[in-house]
């Protein structure tokens, strides 16, 4: 029974990924047909059924689109919104600390973000969370999206919601005003990460953690605990300060170097996963054979880390096309409900059952 849990699901993801992964390098291209599903069934060596699940996926994602009686073809992300003149001036504001530092999380976003807005007018305005008055450069009346990274971040949306502005938050919003946010569940996915882990016969888990007022890094440690209390585990061990791989080598140091360590760990972000990698190699520990791993956000370095990295993936470009989506809409004064897109677990080499 256990087999049949982990490998079905398994199978069809590596044939979504493989097929995401020729969409992104461009061998397919914006619009194209694919062959039919039989064909690439057979192609992939794998059952119709197993195929269709695959483009199940790729379609509810929004890289593919189904059109009845022609087939499935590749769904062009980079179309702008198609609406009108919005009756509001835009603007999108990102923190002024931070962005410019990360090469994985901020870039997709902002790219989803600019895709989406490319006809539109809109301006980008670095903010300071600390500065008492919102940044004086907004057209009054204008709709704001707020790129949020931190619970300090609350207090700017609050203080433009005060001030009349139409504010949208991209990330969760946990605030005491009624904010609608675009946010990737990260929590969830998180727990779907455990869950795996536990199929695959581990009970002893490690948890790398992040900055504590971080959103991400908060919902990613709540899922964890919540996970691990709905599974009855034995007491995780946590540690961890950032994102950074070196943050989570040393976190690894900590987690492993107690005297019942743990069989996996799963990680706040894939950067600390590859430093619990470094860690594990130099204890002697080989990965998945003595320690599993798991990442978060999937980033370009997971597929060639090694061993490769199962992870979890973000949808950091749906998040910047969502969250453009609902700047329209709040611009043209409609209303503007939370927007939650799922993550997927990523299977690839880093984790296996206990023991082999």
């Amino acid at each position: 029974m256990t087999t049949t849990i982990t490998k079905s699901p398994a199978k069809y993801r590596l044939v979504e990924e493989e097929l995401r992964r020729e969409i992104n390098s461009g061998l397919w291209l914006p619009g194209e047909r694919l062959p039919g599903e039989y064909e690439l069934a057979k192609r992939f060596d794998v059952a119709y059924m197993t195929l269709r699940q695959a483009i199940a996926g790729l379609i509810d994602e929004g890289l593919l689109r189904r059109v009845n009686g022609k087939g499935t073809f590749v769904a062009d992300l980079a179309a702008p919104l198609a609406l009108g003149r919005p009756n509001r001036p835009m603007a999108l504001l990102i923190p002024s600390t931070g962005v410019g530092r990360d090469g994985y999380y901020f870039p997709e976003l902002l790219s989803g973000f600019q895709s989406t807005m490319e006809q539109q007018d809109m301006h980008i305005v670095p903010y300071n969370c600390t500065a008492p008055e919102p940044p004086g450069i907004l057209v009054p009346g204008s709709a704001i999206a707020c790129l949020l990274t931190s619970t300090a971040h609350f207090g700017l949306v609050e203080r433009l919601r005060d001030s009349g502005f139409p504010v949208l938050a991209i990330n969760r919003y946990t605030g005491r005003r009624t904010i609608p946010c675009v946010r990737v569940d990260d929590k969830r996915a998180v727990q779907k990460a455990v869950s795996y882990l536990v199929e695959l016969g581990h009970r002893k888990l490690g948890f790398v953690s992040a900055v504590p007022d971080n959103i991400d890094a908060r919902e990613r440690l709540r899922g964890f605990r919540a996970a691990v209390a709905r599974l009855e585990l034995p007491a995780p061990i946590e540690s961890g300060a950032d994102f950074s791989e070196s943050a989570g080598y040393s976190a690894a140091r900590h987690i492993l170097g107690v005297a019942q360590p743990p069989t996996a760990i799963v990680c706040a972000s894939d950067l600390s996963a590859l430093g619990v990698l470094q860690a594990a190699r130099e204890l002697g520990m080989n990965v998945p054979g003595d320690l599993s791993v798991v990442g978060f956000g999937d980033f370009s370095v997971a597929n060639y880390a090694a061993p490769r990295l199962t992870t979890i993936r973000q949808d950091r470009l749906a998040l910047g096309r969502k969250g453009a989506e609902c700047l329209v809409k709040l611009a043209n004064d409609e209303e503007v409900s939370d927007v939650v897109i799922g993550a997927d677990l990523v299977i690839r080499d880093s984790a296996a059952p206990i023991g082999v």
